[in-house]
C-alpha cells in the first residue's frame, strides 16, 4: 500500500518536448514554467523510442534518448533541486509485439514513473492509430472495443505505474454499447488489480471534445474501484504546463478524495492536492 503523506502538493507528470517531433520547446523551458507556477514537482515524460524506429515521426530515437534527453533531465534534476523536484519519467506505448523491448528499456533506466499509453489499436500491420486521421461512425464500435481491450492488456503487462488518457478514443466521436461498457469496467478492474493509478489529463479540454481524459463517466468507475489519480497536462509547449488544472483539481476532489499520487523511483505515495497559485 502506498503511504499517505498528508502534505499539500501539486505536480504535472505529463509533458513533451521538441525531441518527440510533435511538440515545442526544450525540457528546461517546461521546468521553468512549472517553477513559475509554484508547482512542487514536474515530470519529464517524452515518448519511449521503439524498435526499428517504429512511429519515428512522433518520438526520439534511442540514440537521442541516451545522448540528449536522459543527460539533459539528469542535469535539470540537480540544477533545480532547490526550487522544484524534477522527476524522471517516460511515456511508453503499449504494443504487445514490443513488450520485450519496452521491458528491457525500462529496466535499464532509473525512472521515477512510467506512463503507459495506447495510441494504436489492432495487430501490427493492421493497426489503427489514434492520431492523424478520422474514423467513420461505422468503425467506432470496433475501435472502442479494441481500445479498452488494449488498456486492460497494458495494465496486465506489469510495465507501467500510470495509465494515460484512458478514454482518448472518444476524440473520434461518442459511442456506447453494453459491450463497450463491459470492456471499460474490465479495463479499469485490471488497472485496480495491478495497483496502478490513472491520470486526469487536461489536454482534452484543449480539443473539440472539451472534456478531460478520462471524463466523468470513466472517473465514476475509477472512484467505485478506488483507483488513485494523478495529474498531467500532456503539455506540448511550455505554456501548457498546468493548463486547466483548476478543472482537474475539482475532479480530483470529486473522484479522488482530494488526493494525488506522486512517484519516486517507481514507489507511489499520496498527498493532498493543493490549489493553484498561478496556472492559466
Amino acid at each position: 500500500m502506498p503511504k499517505f503523506c498528508g502534505r499539500w502538493m501539486i505536480a504535472d507528470y505529463h509533458t513533451h518536448t521538441a525531441l518527440c517531433k510533435h511538440a515545442q520547446g526544450d525540457v528546461e523551458e517546461y521546468v521553468r514554467r512549472a517553477v513559475d507556477l509554484g508547482f512542487d514537482e514536474i515530470g519529464c515524460s517524452d515518448h519511449v523510442p521503439l524498435p526499428g524506429n517504429y512511429d519515428e515521426r512522433h518520438r526520439m530515437t534511442l540514440e537521442q534518448y541516451y545522448s540528449e534527453y536522459a543527460p539533459r533531465v539528469s542535469g535539470l534534476i540537480e540544477k533545480y533541486r532547490k526550487q522544484i523536484r524534477v522527476k524522471r519519467g517516460i511515456e511508453c506505448d503499449f504494443l504487445d509485439w514490443a513488450e520485450g523491448w519496452n521491458s528491457k528499456f525500462i529496466a535499464e533506466n532509473e525512472f521515477d514513473f512510467v506512463i503507459g499509453s495506447v495510441h494504436f489499436v489492432g495487430p501490427r500491420g493492421e493497426e489503427k492509430p489514434l492520431f492523424g486521421r478520422d474514423y467513420d461512425k461505422s468503425e467506432l464500435e470496433a475501435l472502442y472495443e479494441g481500445y479498452f481491450l488494449e488498456i486492460a492488456n497494458s495494465a496486465k503487462s506489469g510495465l507501467f505505474d500510470i495509465i494515460a488518457h484512458c478514454d482518448i478514443v472518444k476524440k473520434f466521436g461518442k459511442f456506447s454499447s453494453a459491450r463497450v461498457e463491459e470492456l471499460q469496467w474490465e479495463a479499469l478492474s485490471q488497472v485496480k488489480k495491478a495497483d496502478l493509478c490513472i491520470e486526469i489529463n487536461t489536454s482534452g479540454l484543449r480539443k473539440p471534445e472539451l472534456e478531460t481524459y478520462p471524463g466523468e463517466k470513466v472517473l465514476t468507475l475509477a472512484r467505485d474501484l478506488k483507483i488513485p489519480l494523478t495529474l498531467g497536462s500532456d503539455a506540448h509547449n511550455p505554456d501548457q504546463v498546468g493548463m486547466d488544472f483548476g478543472s482537474a483539481i475539482s475532479l480530483i476532489n470529486k473522484y479522488g478524495n482530494g488526493r494525488i499520487s506522486l512517484f519516486e523511483r517507481r514507489k507511489r505515495s499520496e498527498v493532498n492536492v493543493s490549489q493553484l497559485r498561478g496556472a492559466a
